[in-house]
């Protein structure tokens, strides 16, 4: 064991211990790519295009949409300033602990497919699968949900036939996705910005008006956590339980982001420098995101404004029911709401671009193993698998729904699809590590081979596998208050029975073809050698021609902020 590991193993290192992949000690990740032999590529390396600032931008982009800014208006009127604080916050942590687990799997095998892949390698071929057509079917609804509050934001102006938007959306998202993904990576990171000037913004916003600095000359300050309260206006134990779980629950279908990663992770130039800290950096600025926007909401309004309360009991299109635009209204600032609603719209679009990017390579990940019609894995001359992601968007047709039914009905019952499906994919990403690190341990391999060490491992993992069942367990609970809802009931649960009934017929299927009946990959057997030879090449090829190539202005900048 090297004298890192021994650091990490003895509780000495930070956040995530670092590690040099190109100055390894003896029995370490280099010595070991020498014993296997080489490996022919799953696409050219030409699809290898996204850097540094693309991949911290894509995972932030997936992981910030509309939500942060509109839709976080209804657990703050469940669970008040506080409430939706500590929901959020503790939702947050079981993000990050996901994010402890995939660093070091991702960082070691940073190929197409993510953790979807990894599920197949190291636990079993037919969990591979469930848990890959239930993360398929999760992006084909974040991208139906996106395209639906597009048409709600562009509402706020004024109502257009629904055909309209989700017509245009679903084009721009094809053009930027469809040939290489240099398009895509240079188009969602500057799209991407507008996100974080967005946050900034609001944040600097929040700032300035609570001291004073708007037309009324109203230093309001904290008010509104003393009226209504913190928990907005609860007293009772039971309904501020019940806020905060309301809040922990919307932050499921909200807080997202180590999972993109993992899934870009294989079109990624020098993917052992770039990773590491595209895991680290990302997830502080979710934290830092999410958990300044919940302070900032519960600072400019209060949890029972009747004008909230009012739009969302109205459905109010777009921006007009976001806390934000609330208060601009009640300061009397003009011009500003609109602003706002329109930087979110150019978010949106950016956030669908994203899904429909980890939904295509979610099924052409699928297609490599040979979980999917083997059409999925064609790719272009760029290496970007087109008939992928034209399928991708013909799934996103599904939100011309909102045409003939209530658009804010559709986007509810995407919201409970995306949830509880994202909580069957947490809880399968605990499962892989706990497999992926016993069969390290079982063939001599543990922790030496790890270019990266996540943080409080393997208590960050239990973490992830105790929390993600429970809430999926409860997070559906309003299905069965007052009288049964069958749709609210598919929609909540319906991933579960998904994933099972894929799981046991792939199953079925492979006894009856191979003869076969085994519930997991034997450890002695788990594949570590694969892809660790061609990765090391890519690795020091793109980190040579990094190394010969002068430094910019630009680049300089780069590789500060990013």
């Amino acid at each position: 064991m090297n004298e890192k590991s021994k650091a990490s193993d003895e509780g000495a290192d930070v956040l995530y211990p670092e590690s040099t992949p190109y100055d390894h000690d003896k029995n370490s990740l280099g010595d070991r790519v020498e014993e296997v032999g080489p490996v022919t590529a799953h696409v050219p390396d030409s699809h290898r295009g996204l850097r540094m600032r693309h991949v911290q931008l894509i995972a932030i982009s997936g992981s910030i949409g509309s939500a942060l800014f509109i839709s976080i208006g209804i657990p703050f009127t469940s669970g008040g300033p506080l409430g939706l604080i500590i929901g959020m916050a503790l939702w947050c942590t079981v993000v990050w602990a996901s994010a402890n687990c995939l660093i070091e799997i991702t960082t070691l095998l940073p190929i197409d497919g993510g953790f979807i892949g990894y599920a197949t390698r190291f636990v079993d071929e037919s969990f591979g699968m469930a848990l890959g057509w239930n993360y398929t079917i999760t992006q084909f609804a974040l991208i139906c949900y996106d395209i639906t509050a597009i048409n709600l934001i562009v509402d706020y102006w004024k109502p257009l036939h629904p055909a309209i938007m989700i017509t245009v959306t679903l084009v721009v998202i094809l053009l930027l996705n469809i040939w290489n993904v240099r398009f895509f990576g240079e188009a969602e990171f500057w799209i991407s910005l507008s996100k974080i000037f967005l946050i900034i913004g609001l944040t600097l916003y929040t700032l300035v008006t609570m001291c004073g600095g708007n037309p009324l000359n109203d230093k309001y300050g904290f008010r509104f956590w003393r009226n209504p309260g913190v928990f907005a206006g609860n007293t009772e134990a039971k309904k501020i339980v019940q806020g905060i779980w309301d809040s922990l629950c919307w932050s499921t279908f909200a807080v997202v982001g180590p999972d993109y990663l993992s899934m870009v992770s294989g079109e990624v130039k020098s993917p052992r420098r770039v990773m590491p800290r595209a895991f680290k950096t990302t997830v502080y600025r979710i934290f830092g995101f999410y958990l300044m926007g919940a302070l900032c909401v519960s600072i400019v309004c209060a949890a029972n404004d009747p004008a909230l309360l009012g739009a969302i009991e109205n459905k109010a299109a777009g921006a007009a029911k976001s806390p934000y635009v609330i208060s601009m209204n009640r300061l009397g600032i003009p011009a500003l709401p609109s602003i706002v609603n329109a930087v979110i719209l150019v978010s949106c679009i950016s956030t669908g671009n994203a899904f429909t990017f980890t939904g295509s390579r979610a099924l052409y990940g699928l297609a490599l193993k040979r979980q999917a019609p083997q059409v999925f894995a064609r790719v272009n001359r760029n290496g970007v698998p087109y008939v992928a992601v034209l399928v991708t968007l013909a799934f996103g047709c599904l939100s011309y729904l909102s045409v003939s039914t209530s658009a804010s009905k559709v986007l509810n019952w995407w919201i409970s699809l995306v949830g509880s499906a994202q909580l069957v994919s947490w809880t399968a990403i605990g499962i892989t590590w706990f497999r992926f690190t016993a069969g390290l341990k079982k063939q001599g391999l543990w922790p030496h081979m790890l270019p990266q060490r996540g943080y409080l491992q393997p208590l960050s993992a239990y973490w992830l596998v105790v929390w993600s069942p429970l809430v999926f367990i409860f997070q559906g609970y309003y299905v069965f208050l007052g009288g049964f809802d069958a749709v609210s009931f598919v929609f909540a649960y319906g991933s579960i029975f998904i994933f099972g009934a894929i799981y046991l017929v792939s199953k079925i299927y492979d006894y009856s073809i191979n003869k076969r009946h085994r519930w997991g990959i034997p450890l002695e057997e788990l594949d570590f050698n694969t892809d660790i030879k061609e990765i090391e090449h890519i690795t020091a090829e793109s980190e040579a021609a990094r190394a010969a190539r002068s430094k910019g202005k630009g680049q300089k900048v780069s590789d500060f902020f990013f």
